[in-house]
């Protein structure tokens, strides 16, 4: 099984990342906004830009550095209203060979595991010597965006029309001990 291809793709060779760094900016345009905006479950995305700081990262992999905003129009959960949102984001993200990935992993398994809230992020996998950026921006778009958004004040009613929800009854599974017992 094939995944899709993303819909906004920005592809960075590591090899073309001078060793002082750049500064890659975007401005994704109105078709890619429109296929994201479907993804994301969004009615809209008017817009979406920003830029990313790119450096060599421990030898072989990439630290990125970035911001950036998006017009956003969701749908109220409780009213199915348009709500217009802006995000503003702010994001740090590391990337290694996918081999070393895999070490680091294997050597994890054989470790205790402490795990620490407040820690960065694992470093996402280098696939053939290059990152997709679009789709990094692409996947924090998503981070950022309020998954539950409501109107203020907006108050969810019910169709006249639905159904009362009905309680479950479950049979108790105690009953056939309770049999049991009473024969004693």
């Amino acid at each position: 099984m094939t995944t899709p291809a993303p819909e906004f793709s920005k592809i960075l060779a590591v090899a073309d990342v001078p060793q002082n760094g750049t500064v890659i900016r975007f401005d994704v345009s109105e078709s890619e906004r429109a296929a994201l905006a479907e993804r994301f479950d969004l009615l809209e995305l008017r817009s979406f830009k920003g830029e990313i700081s790119v450096k060599p990262w421990r030898r072989h992999g990439l630290s990125l550095e970035g911001k950036f905003e998006a017009d956003v129009v969701q749908a109220c959960i409780a009213t199915l209203e348009p709500i217009d949102a802006f995000v503003k984001h702010r994001f740090a993200l590391h990337f290694l060979p996918a081999e070393m990935i895999e070490r680091d992993v294997a050597a994890a398994a054989k470790a205790e595991i402490i795990v620490d809230v407040q820690s960065e992020d694992p470093p996402e996998p280098i696939e053939n010597g290059q990152i997709d950026i679009g789709e990094a921006m692409s996947e924090e778009l998503s981070i950022a965006i309020d998954p539950y958004p409501k109107k203020p004040g907006a108050v969810f009613v019910p169709a006249a029309d639905a159904p009362a929800e009905v309680a479950e009854i479950r049979p108790n599974p105690f009953a056939a001990l309770e049999k049991l017992k009473k024969k004693d």
